[in-house]
């Protein structure tokens, strides 16, 4: 099968979000599966090719700007000038197809933040959509089985893929398929609170490029209505945003559409994240032999965050933002209540974040400085120590529609402590000590004293040692590879390609992801 995926950042080309790590492994996943998948994104100024991708061709193509009175450009239908370039791995990683353009992106030191976003990302979609009608004019072109494309910087591409003339004839027997990593995000600009009168339909005509109607319009509604296939990042995010506490503004959209849409939940780089090879880590391991190994990475810990060096102690630990979407308001009020009364309790915090929750957790410290270490900003060597080390990490979050960081989590040992929202909600079983089956511990209110419970009860089974290390193997044994992801996105795929070709509708209803999942497991 050949897939071709649409996004706006792809590591390790440039990396500002996650979207950018799905950008790289997902693809690759696929590759390893035998399929053919490639992506198309910008080549910003600040994009590097590392040196494994070679240059192979490069075609000019002239974007249409759109036909409207808004713009003299418009009216005189005039383009703008890009090049594709496309680069080959001498490895197994996808083969990228890079949009060029002086003005919009080689100038641009950032990936986002600019006021004519709008128009780079529409370029982004247009040059894609005129790169294809050259690539069909050739007699070996590659034009894909299926295209997938990503956040609202896409949903552009979505739209025109099925309603310009000029592009639909071309793709009428190819499905798109449109991810939502982020329902905040819709376009140029905030969505969720606009006035009724203002609220872009999604089906009005795509308005030209450098436009200022362009920039009202939402790109992430029109990718919804016009997608033949969506999903989200898990599937109980997939459930939430169906409800306007979750869905920003779009929850009437996403009930008519809510036919097609499921949710997958990321998967993440074991390579990289490895016990058992990590050399940032004290002492390396598996499920096998993890006792004696987080208890020397247990005490590496504590030296680094400078608490008293004692492995028998329960430490508990949160890496992250400390933000009010990661349940920081809930966070200081329980605290200092689970340091009062379990007091051989440990807690580190490593994160930047508001200055609220700063001074809150630096006043707890002057009450506790034995007990409490602090390292109140961002650091990418320090999370693995954690992961290797903590026995429970604090992931309580208001929000979290994919939760990679209770995958990381789980890939070292550390048993997660969620609140049962998105994709946590997905990841974490609640551990059953009479069956011995589960891998972390969850709640489900917002209140500060449901958190405070299910911190009581992990310490509680963590004095039980045999129990706990029951949970720490199911932690370790959890397997959340993008290899297992990318199992699912290959039966989804060829499910969606089974149309009718003359009428464009399925067969049947999409299949949900349970089914998904248990088709996968009758193959093993």
């Amino acid at each position: 099968m050949k897939i071709l995926h649409i996004a706006a950042e792809v590591s390790p080309f440039v990396s500002v979000g996650g979207l950018s790590q799905v950008m790289y492994f997902l693809p690759s996943a696929l590759i390893k599966k035998g399929h053919d998948a490639r992506v198309f994104t910008p080549k910003y100024g600040t994009s590097k090719i590392k040196k494994r991708w070679k240059k192979k061709k490069q075609i000019a193509i002239h974007v249409p700007i759109g036909d409207n009175a808004e713009t003299k450009k418009a009216k005189r239908g005039e383009t703008i000038p890009c090049e594709v370039s496309f680069y080959i791995p001498e490895t197994k990683e996808p083969p990228v197809y890079f949009i060029e353009n002086r003005e919009y992106y080689t100038l641009r030191e950032n990936v986002f933040g600019y006021a004519d976003d709008h128009t780079r990302f529409a370029l982004l979609s247009k040059g894609a959509l005129e790169w294809m009608l050259e690539e069909s004019k050739k007699e070996n072109g590659w034009i894909p089985d299926i295209i997938h494309c990503h956040d609202w910087h896409t949903g552009y591409f979505v739209e025109l893929a099925k309603r310009d003339k000029k592009y639909k004839d071309l793709l009428l027997d190819i499905p798109i398929v449109f991810t939502i990593h982020n329902f905040k995000y819709q376009g140029n600009g905030s969505f969720k609170y606009v006035q009724k009168e203002d609220k872009d339909s999604g089906k009005t005509t795509l308005a030209p490029l450098g436009t200022q109607t362009l920039k009202k319009q939402n790109a992430l509604k029109r990718g919804l209505i016009y997608a033949d296939a969506i999903n989200t990042v898990s599937q109980a995010h997939a459930l939430e945003v169906l409800t306007p506490e979750y869905a920003e503004g779009l929850e009437d959209t996403l009930e008519k559409v809510k036919g097609k849409f499921i949710g997958i939940l990321n998967g993440l780089d074991t390579k990289t994240f490895n016990p058992k090879k990590d050399l940032r880590i004290k002492k390396r391991f598996t499920h096998k032999n993890f006792k004696e190994a987080r208890r020397e990475n247990k005490k590496d810990l504590q030296k680094v965050f400078h608490l008293p060096i004692d492995a028998s102690k329960p430490l508990i630990a949160y890496s992250g933002r400390l933000a009010q979407q990661k349940g920081w308001d809930i966070l200081l009020e329980t605290l200092p209540q689970v340091l009062k009364h379990t007091p051989n309790t440990q807690l580190i915090v490593l994160g930047g974040g508001d200055e609220k929750y700063r001074h809150g957790l630096q006043q707890l410290q002057r009450e506790y400085p034995k007990r409490v270490g602090l390292h109140l900003m961002p650091d990418f060597e320090l999370p693995r120590k954690i992961f290797a080390g903590a026995d429970m990490l604090l992931l309580p979050s208001i929000f979290e529609p994919g939760g990679i960081v209770a995958l990381e989590a789980l890939r070292y040992g550390a048993v997660p402590l969620v609140r049962h929202t998105g994709g946590l909600g997905d990841i974490i079983d609640h551990f059953d000590p009479e069956t011995k089956r589960g891998n972390g511990f969850s709640f489900v209110e917002k209140d500060p004293w449901a958190l405070y419970g299910i911190i009581i009860e992990a310490i509680t089974l963590y004095n039980q040692k045999n129990l706990w290390n029951s949970l720490v193997k199911n932690c370790l044994r959890c397997d959340f590879s993008w290899e297992n992801v990318a199992g699912i996105y290959d039966i989804w795929y060829k499910q969606i390609l089974q149309t009718d070709n003359t009428t464009r509708k399925r067969k049947g209803p999409l299949y949900s992801i349970q089914k998904i999942t248990n088709m996968l497991a009758n193959k093993t």
